[in-house]
């Protein structure tokens, strides 16, 4: 059964607390559990300086097996350093893995092994890797395309677009073994107005901005743009940022 965790001021302290117990005396002696308690805390706030906010969410535990193919995270199952803005605080320079098939936010605690996950309610937004994901929630005036969670903003402005990155977990046997593997799923949306347009080919963007369709078809032909899969995005990105371009030059 999974143990949520959560990492405050009073990791350890209990813990102290608790073997020091049975062998304490009333007086003199509480008095050095109260000044070990002092210690500690003082310790590990200084350890996490501003960041003491970020580590209080419940315990990450690994799910997947040693030899599954593939990895879960967003970019390199490494941390890297991000910027989150959390509970209407940024902090910068955050060691942060972003696992894309629970949409989990994942920290490691300061000093240990331990990993934790951060509270999706309190984080507003995140930049990692040279991408800035928005949490976006529903509302009365907007359903979101792929349901609450984060967004990847690959081009902002009146017209945005954004990527949604997924990955699944898959178990199959092959009759002799049984084999894991984590398998990618992107997908991109124009929003628009508060509504969201699903885009993946060339045709999905000409349709959207009919008035520009001539301009935005020859951008694409000089500039080579393919749509697969692994060049889809960057096709994407180039695309919209030209029909900005277009839609800021027209006449008012």
């Amino acid at each position: 059964m999974r143990t949520c965790v959560r990492y405050t001021l009073g990791i350890g302290i209990a813990l102290l607390a608790a073997h020091r117990a049975p062998a304490q005396q009333p007086g003199a002696d509480s008095s050095l559990v109260a000044a070990a308690r002092r210690a500690l805390t003082q310790r590990y706030a200084t350890g996490l300086g501003e960041n003491v906010r970020l580590y209080n969410g419940p315990e990450y535990v690994s799910y997947v097996r040693r030899d599954t193919q593939g990895h879960r995270f967003f970019g390199t199952d490494a941390p890297q350093p991000a910027t989150i803005t959390y509970a209407g605080r940024t902090y910068a320079g955050v060691p942060l893995r972003y696992d894309l098939v629970r949409r989990q936010l994942v920290l490691r605690a300061p000093g240990g092994g331990l990993e934790m996950s951060l509270i999706d309610e309190q984080v507003a937004r995140f930049e990692v890797g040279g991408h800035t994901f928005l949490h976006l929630q529903a509302d009365s005036a907007r359903q979101l395309p792929a349901g609450p969670g984060f967004y990847d903003l690959l081009v902002d402005g009146p017209v945005r677009l954004l990527g949604v990155h997924r990955k699944t977990l898959q178990k199959r046997s092959t009759g002799t073994e049984n084999i894991s593997e984590i398998t990618a799923r992107d997908e991109y949306f124009v929003e628009r107005a508060r509504r969201y347009y699903p885009v993946g080919k060339l045709g999905a963007v000409l349709h959207l901005f009919p008035e520009n369709k001539a301009a935005l078809r020859r951008f694409s032909k000089e500039h080579h743009l393919k749509f697969s899969v692994a060049a889809r995005e960057q096709a994407l990105v180039a695309l919209l940022r030209y029909q900005a371009t277009l839609a800021a030059a027209a006449p008012r």
